[in-house]
């Protein structure tokens, strides 16, 4: 005969149930339902588009590649990334962006072999372009809000407000924290926590054939340091009470590879992606204090 639970273990039952219930709820509301301050968003816009130029303007100068092909990319990609920094058509322009730089990365990098284009430094710009549409970022800093505003002035009406749905902005939380989970992971083996990777990184860069004494324990050091950092920002930066303890050296961290490493554009994008862990709102009130003004208007709008 089957015995029935007791009572205490439907009771257990019952409030584990009820606490994953309101966990999950909670988590749907921080990733699908805020709304928040369009400024952090438009931030990160106007930063892509000045990394899009500061990576590739130079390769894609007219007279660099004056092929149909050649020729077709340029043109789409300076127009692209224009309108991505004046911000008209601020969502369609963010997703040509993107589309163009994943254009540049798969095809033209890997097909046609231009290998610097292959790095992931390329496919973090172009994707996160891609989720940058997904937000309101167009509703800040923008020629679209400067028309936003004219119209209403013309129709007698308030401003819109500067709000909208931060979905978009919990996607690039959630490629960031990826970003760094896998890559602690992928050095998580004994070639790099044993620093010997790290060894051949500076033999390569700095040092030339001649290994320098004293080198082992200082690259076995940085190499688990590196490692144990990867997975604190990659599991700590989503949450604002570890995140205090982690922005400034993660910032640090890639302040450093930028130093020392051809990173290219990779520490620039990442230090920039960061404004999206913080609350749009906190950033929106540091940004009205900079203005010597109050916050913007907190009035809901229509959400987008």
């Amino acid at each position: 005969m089957t015995k029935m639970p007791a009572r205490t273990d439907l009771i257990a039952d019952w409030r584990n149930w009820r606490s994953a219930s309101a966990w999950a709820a909670r988590f749907v509301g921080w990733a699908v339902e805020t709304e928040g301050s369009s400024r952090s968003s438009a931030l990160i816009r106007i930063g892509l588009a000045m990394l899009f130029w500061s990576r590739w303007a130079g390769e894609l100068l007219l007279y660099m590649d004056r092929s149909p092909a050649g020729l077709f990319l340029a043109a789409n990609f300076f127009v692209a990334t224009a309108l991505l920094f004046i911000g008209y058509h601020s969502r369609a322009a963010a997703v040509w962006a993107g589309a163009v730089g994943l254009a540049m990365y798969y095809y033209f990098g890997f097909q046609l072999g231009r290998e610097p284009w292959t790095h992931h430094h390329t496919y973090l710009l172009a994707v996160a372009a891609l989720l940058i549409a997904l937000t309101p970022c167009g509703r800040s800093y923008s020629l679209d809000r400067y028309l936003a505003v004219m119209h209403a002035e013309r129709m007698g009406g308030p401003p819109p407000a500067e709000r909208g749905n931060l979905w978009g902005l919990r996607l690039i939380v959630v490629q960031l924290s990826v970003l760094y989970f896998f890559a602690a992971f992928d050095k998580s083996n004994h070639a790099f926590l044993s620093g010997a990777r790290l060894e051949q990184i500076f033999l390569w860069y700095y040092a030339g054939s001649d290994y320098p004494a004293g080198l082992a324990w200082p690259a076995t050091m940085a190499s688990v340091a590196v490692v144990a950092l990867e997975y604190c920002l990659a599991l700590g930066l989503p949450f604002r009470r570890s995140r205090r303890f982690l922005v400034v050296p993660g910032l640090a961290f890639h302040a450093i590879l930028y130093l020392t490493l051809p990173v290219y554009t990779f520490s620039a994008t990442m230090a920039l992606l960061y404004l999206a862990y913080f609350d749009t709102d906190a950033v929106d009130e540091v940004i009205a204090r900079l203005h010597g003004t109050g916050p913007a208007p907190t009035a809901r709008g229509e959400v987008s």
